[in-house]
């Protein structure tokens, strides 16, 4: 269930979940006891029965281990250091909301010496991301890619120089791989099907085993987080038309050319066919990516409250 409050306070969240942080130097480790949820710390076990906590989900099983070596700081859009965080003990929690709400059960949670910060599971909501005008000249001198059917309408493409950056050399035959997190990707569409990411171990392996031993059974394409399979599709089409501008099959005759028609696409479902979606699954879409090698992450979505996981879970 979805929140709503006023527009002009927006702050959407999932009602009855919250996004808690213990801190890295707390024995806490959230799991299922039977029908109970427990922390092994007393206290914190406590508050979860106060709040009628139900169920609890690590959100970065994969990648949250704190990088001792990391190459470089990252920073934010305001130039600000963001630190590398130890995301292991991230967790969703699921608790009552008949008997409290999300800024209650958030309080109070914080009150625990344990917790570094709590906060909403804040909605977010698919962009828009329409690309089409004829209002330029494709007599330039550029790569063969804008002999695609529906070029003349990629008027983004143009605008950023993509076109001039497509003839010069390439310095590398290694394709860069792209996680698209968003409505899912139509694997078998024509312009894009060629451009797939494959997880070859999943690929060769047996079908309804983990055979790269990464959490997920028979991802051999990506992964669904809405649904928690392996199987894939995009009920929206927004995710769809995002893997296509980012990376469409280029000098196919069929449609658009992608930024980098040379990019592998790796489809990551993290939004429902509505549109709508969650930071906690968008960062459980996160750490899948980062873990199974995509150089880059696209994700045309946005929402109305700030969310320090989220932050936190890009900075790995």
């Amino acid at each position: 269930e979805v929140v709503k409050i006023e527009r002009h306070a927006a702050r959407d969240y999932r009602e009855g979940e919250m996004i808690v942080k213990f801190k890295a130097t707390s024995p806490v480790r959230v799991k299922a006891i039977g029908k109970k949820l427990t922390s092994g710390v007393s206290q914190v076990d406590r508050v979860f029965d106060e709040l009628g906590v139900t169920d609890g989900e690590q959100l970065m099983p994969l990648t949250g281990a704190h990088t001792a070596n990391r190459a470089k700081a990252l920073k934010s859009v305001t130039g600000q250091i963001i630190p590398d965080a130890d995301m292991t003990l991230l967790y969703r929690l699921q608790f009552d909301p008949k008997q409290v709400d999300v800024y209650q059960a958030i309080d109070r949670v914080k009150t625990l010496p344990e917790v570094e910060y709590a906060e909403p599971n804040y909605v977010v909501y698919a962009l828009s991301a329409d690309e089409g005008s004829d209002l330029y000249d494709t007599t330039d001198e550029v790569a063969s890619y804008t002999s695609e059917p529906l070029f003349p309408q990629q008027w983004g493409t143009v605008a950023m120089g993509l076109p001039q950056l497509w003839a010069y050399p390439k310095i590398t035959n290694k394709r860069p791989i792209i996680a698209i997190l968003d409505t899912g990707v139509d694997i078998t569409h024509p312009d894009l099907k060629d451009n797939i990411w494959t997880n070859t171990l999943e690929l060769e392996g047996s079908e309804g085993e983990d055979d790269d031993n990464n959490g997920f059974a028979d991802d051999l394409y990506g992964y669904d987080f809405v649904n928690n399979t392996g199987r894939l599709g995009d009920w929206n089409g927004h995710g769809t038309h995002c893997a296509g501008i980012a990376a469409a099959v280029g000098n196919n005759g069929i449609g658009v050319a992608g930024a980098n028609p040379d990019a592998l696409i790796m489809p990551i479902t993290v939004m429902q066919s509505d549109g709508t979606g969650d930071v906690a699954t968008i960062i459980k879409g996160i750490d899948y990516a980062a873990a199974n090698g995509a150089d880059v992450i696209s994700m045309s979505i946005g929402g109305y409250g700030y969310s320090l996981a989220e932050e936190q879970a890009l900075a790995k």
